[in-house]
């Protein structure tokens, strides 16, 4: 019988700080600590730090564990794991949002529900966690290999899920994984949201570069006539592109939830719609800068 890691993780997984100051300064967001000045430093420099860090873990992590996937195959899981989205979920199975220190001003834009909060917080943390261990690597891939786990898992539904050793990879992978390969939404999402998005006729989507920071972090936007779907951060802009086009099918999908039908029927029903306002009425989101 195989373990589901995603129902066992929890608080229990927390790092066990020797330094607690750094533990502290991980879960304290910047407009505490500007409202709080004596608390101590807030968690940025740790994140900067950490964000980095997730990254290499990651790409260990898969490289390491699954030998037989192609680059491509890599880059796509990769772009799953570090997006937004996953760190934010990594922090609340955690429950470190439970101990966010938040200002006003944090509170009232979405507070310890806030995506964008909670992955700065997980960064923050895994950047805390490395510095504690005493900048062992080792004990940073240790606290991060059940999340990653959990999220393969429920990434690849079947396709490289439950494999959780490296010998089960090679038992399994003959007769699965090289058959199936990763579903069809982690093959190529710049192609997937191409053409769904030409089937629909609202053209050609457009990526758009948002940030070029001095620590050469990425953020693409994509737009479908004129409406952000989907925003993506990477150490690159190929693999932005991948994870803002991967944000936008995931956007169109729970849409497609929300109005109790398939992709596929809501796709038939948009496109006998002459209203082209009307299709993207179902779709728009605020774009992320």
């Amino acid at each position: 019988m195989r373990k589901h890691y995603s129902a066992s993780i929890g608080r229990q997984h927390q790092h066990t700080f020797v330094n607690d100051t750094l533990r502290k300064q991980a879960l304290t967001h910047k407009s505490y600590h500007y409202e709080n000045p004596k608390t101590g430093p807030h968690n940025e420099r740790l994140e900067f730090l950490g964000d980095s860090i997730v990254s290499f873990v990651v790409a260990n992590f898969l490289f390491t564990r699954y030998p037989d996937l192609k680059e491509g195959q890599l880059t796509l899981l990769r772009a799953n794991l570090v997006c937004k989205k996953s760190l934010a979920k990594f922090a609340l199975q955690l429950k470190l949002d439970e101990g966010l220190l938040l200002g006003k001003g944090a509170l009232r834009d979405g507070g310890k529900a806030s995506e964008k909060v909670l992955e700065d917080a997980f960064e923050a943390y895994v950047g805390a966690v490395y510095l504690d261990s005493g900048s062992s690597m080792k004990a940073v891939q240790k606290f991060m290999e059940p999340l990653l786990l959990a999220a393969v898992e429920e990434l690849t539904r079947g396709a490289v899920s439950h494999v959780h050793s490296k010998k089960e990879f090679n038992n399994e992978s003959k007769n699965s994984h090289s058959r199936r390969g990763l579903p069809s939404d982690l093959q190529d999402p710049i192609n997937k949201l191409q053409t769904w998005s030409q089937r629909n006729k609202l053209g050609i989507p457009i990526y758009r570069d948002i940030e070029d920071s001095p620590n050469a972090v990425f953020v693409v936007n994509v737009c479908i006539n004129e409406h952000c779907l989907g925003s993506g951060k990477a150490r690159n802009k190929k693999d932005a592109k991948k994870e803002a086009a991967m944000e936008a099918l995931r956007t169109i999908e729970s849409k497609a939830r929300i109005h109790g039908m398939p992709l596929t029927a809501l796709d038939a029903f948009l496109m006998n719609q002459n209203n082209v306002a009307m299709k993207m009425s179902y779709y728009e989101r605020t774009c992320k800068h």
